[in-house]
Order: C-alpha cells, then structure tokens, then sequence
C-alpha cells in the first residue's frame, strides 16, 4: 500500500509541475518541449477569433494536461483532466502536503504559479495559472 501511494505521490507531482512548467511558453516551445507525449493540437475559430490548443496525454498518470494561450500566443493557464477522478482526492492530499493554501484566494501556492480546484456540470479539474 505505501508503495502504491508513492507512485500515486510521484504522478501528482510530476504532472503538477508540468502544469506549471508550461505557463509562459509559447505554442512552439511546447510543442517541442513535450514531443515525447501524445498530443492533440488544433485552432479553433469563431467571429474571426482564433485560439490555439494542445492537449498533453500523461499515460502513466492518467490524465490530460490542456494548454490555453494568451494573445501573444504564450500559455497563460494549464488544466489538469483526469481520466479517473478516483485519483483526485491523492491529487488534493498531495497539494495540501506540498504546498500552503490561500483560503481567500481558493488555490494552491506553489513557487512561481497557482493552482486551483475548478467544477463544471461534468467534470472537475485542476487550473494552473499565474499572476500578472
């Protein structure tokens, strides 16, 4: 059991820092920073907007890092999608362990980003994004 609990320990983290790793990169340097993954990148286009996404497979973690950029084409937020949300509870407890949260603010603050708990109608995920 607590060797299942360090995997469980190791794969929050590993995917908690990518969600941070990522903020301020380009499109690009993503693109090739994480070759070595799954991924699926698209432009969606509406009223003559148009916004890039890459979503990053993490198979070994089970989950779905999803990437939002800002008009200079730098991500200016992540999402964290688990494939089980049996996993987010070890996800919560390893936040709690690792890092101080401000109940004010509702996140998690870790070096040099955030990370919050988000809910919709179908689903709950993790955003991590930072400030200024």
């Amino acid at each position: 059991m607590a060797t299942q609990e360090k995997i469980s320990n190791e794969y929050c983290a590993i995917l908690i820092n990518c969600s941070s790793l990522i903020l301020k990169l380009s499109h690009d340097e993503i693109k090739e920073s994480y070759s070595d993954n799954p991924m699926y990148v698209a432009e969606y286009i509406e009223n003559e907007v148009k916004e890039n996404i890459i979503e990053l497979l993490f198979d070994d973690q089970k989950a779905t890092l999803s990437c939002a950029f800002d008009e200079n084409n730098s991500c200016n937020a992540s999402y964290i999608f688990l494939d089980n949300l049996d996993e987010l509870s070890n996800y919560i407890s390893y936040l709690n362990k690792t890092y101080a949260y401000d109940y004010i603010q509702n996140h998690w603050v870790l070096p040099n980003s955030f990370i919050s708990i988000k809910k919709t109608k179908d689903d709950i995920f993790f955003k991590s994004f930072y400030s200024g």
